[in-house]
């Protein structure tokens, strides 16, 4: 089952880089990680819990780079979720299992910062059987999706179904396909990144191959296609921990295009496209989230223990980018075939 980090009351020093210059302090803050909003950071600040250089400082600052930026985190709450009216694609709904396919910028479920307005919220509301199902705060959740990660999930509606699913997890038995877009062309056409994955010493919200509490963490990569730069890869979790394709990917020296946070920012993904044409530079400089989409997943039905599979396309802001990249493959078409 993957693994659920609570937020305590803590301290995190952050050194801004060279390329923070001209950021304002509410929008470095908010672009390095994906559970916290800019305008919760806004609040933090406006509270007093944010200096920079020693000093107390306001949203608005605009950064020079090079300053040391110390947030104090509150306690997290511990809140009730409630039934909310938001949209939702539900690719499936049976007695035992709810499939979504999760889109980007929806969080998983509740905490500090983000007490409303997520996938829990909005599937109570549908499914008003889930309270009581994997406590209170996680309702019928036995995985979770980054906030700006896209693709399909499976949640629970019963603790039958919510224990066979936790252990297929546990046993490596569910199969996770993700597709994501690196910044590089390795020399390999498929590898297995083996190497375990904690907090990141530094940063409290990031995770590091090697980090404070390191667990054991597996993913298989292979190249679907080969884009000027850039590489289309098929990901298949063996383990799920946090952040676990995005940390592997940087390790590899592949961070995905569009992650701030692990190394996949605009300027390098630039780089690769000085002598393209306008319109693939233009898709990337639009690309403001991860490209890592969350295609196939395939397990046995809690119920009758059959094999089944379930896929969510990819969203329309990650196939222009492709398209822009090469307009002459199908992706769609080799995502399926390669995937599912």
């Amino acid at each position: 089952m993957s693994d659920f980090d609570d937020t305590d009351e803590s301290t995190e020093t952050i050194h801004a880089r060279d390329e923070a210059a001209g950021v304002r302090l509410d929008t470095f803050l908010g672009r390095r990680q994906d559970v916290y909003s800019r305008t919760f950071f806004q609040q933090l600040i406006k509270d007093g819990r944010v200096t920079v250089n020693d000093e107390m400082a306001k949203p608005s600052l605009v950064l020079e780079g090079g300053e040391r930026i110390v947030v104090r985190f509150p306690p997290a709450e511990n809140p009730w979720p409630h039934p909310q009216n938001i949209p939702v694609d539900v690719v499936h709904d049976d007695q035992d299992i709810i499939i979504v396919n999760k889109a980007a910028g929806m969080i998983v479920h509740p905490a500090a910062g983000n007490p409303d307005g997520t996938l829990v919220n909005a599937l109570l509301w549908k499914f008003p059987e889930l309270p009581g199902i994997n406590g209170v705060k996680r309702p019928g959740i036995v995985h979770r999706l980054d906030r700006e990660t896209s693709g399909v999930m499976v949640v629970a509606k019963n603790d039958r179904a919510m224990k066979s699913l936790a252990n297929q997890i546990r046993v490596r038995q569910m199969s996770r396909l993700y597709c994501a877009l690196v910044i590089g062309e390795p020399d390999w056409e498929e590898t297995t990144i083996d190497a375990p994955i904690g907090r990141h010493e530094s940063f409290r919200i990031k995770r590091s191959v090697g980090g404070q509490g390191a667990k054991d963490a597996v993913t298989h990569l292979r190249i679907l296609a080969r884009l000027n730069g850039f590489s289309l890869l098929r990901c298949e979790l063996e383990t799920g921990r946090t952040h676990q394709i995005r940390v592997h990917c940087s390790h590899a020296n592949l961070p995905i295009a569009g992650d701030e946070t692990y190394g996949g920012t605009e300027h390098r993904a630039l780089e690769k496209l000085q002598h393209a044409e306008s319109l693939p530079r233009t898709m990337l400089r639009n690309l403001k989230r991860p490209f890592l989409h969350a295609r196939t997943l395939r397990l046995r039905h809690p119920e009758s223990g059959e094999w089944t599979t379930f896929s969510a396309p990819l969203p329309q802001e990650l196939r222009v980018v492709l398209d822009a990249l090469n307009a002459e493959i199908d992706f769609e078409a080799l995502l399926r075939n390669e995937i599912g």
